[in-house]
């Protein structure tokens, strides 16, 4: 019954299609970026809301829904901060633990942003923001309108 139900949805609605289609892409996209950045622990594409639109792990990591709210949070402070001493736009965002680079870039927009999380005794910073760049912007050409 649900398998035809969920038939009948999606023949009712003809772009539903193809914005499942987009939103596995966008997975896709992440699971990609993963396997050039050195170090890689997971990342995560994550509306303002604090809720992931997207995610990729590697087998160690811990799932990154648990964290992507306080991650919001703490950019949007950031952001406050950088408005208020007239810095100009944030270009990214890096958080260096002991063990950890966490780096979070916003999507063209501002709407979402791209977090990744790297391991620091293995991870390279430069590798991050070049990656990081790069696949903001294919994440934001892939995003359903």
């Amino acid at each position: 019954d649900e398998n035809e139900l969920e038939t009948e949805i999606l023949a009712s609605e003809p772009g539903i299609h193809q914005e499942i289609g987009k939103m596995a892409n966008l997975d896709e996209i992440l699971k990609q970026m993963s396997a050039e950045v050195t170090g890689y622990i997971a990342c995560a594409l994550v509306g303002l809301d604090g809720l992931n639109i997207a995610s990729h792990t590697s087998d160690m990591a811990a799932n990154p829904e648990t964290i992507s709210a306080q991650l919001t949070m703490l950019l949007k402070l950031a952001e406050a901060a950088v408005e208020k001493l007239g810095a100009g736009v944030i270009e990214d965002n890096l958080t260096t633990a002991e063990h950890a680079y966490i780096l979070m870039r916003f999507l063209p927009g501002k709407q979402y942003y791209l977090s990744m999380a790297a391991h620091r005794k293995t991870g390279n910073l430069g590798n991050m923001r070049l990656i990081s760049r790069i696949y903001a912007e294919r994440l934001s050409q892939a995003m359903p309108q």
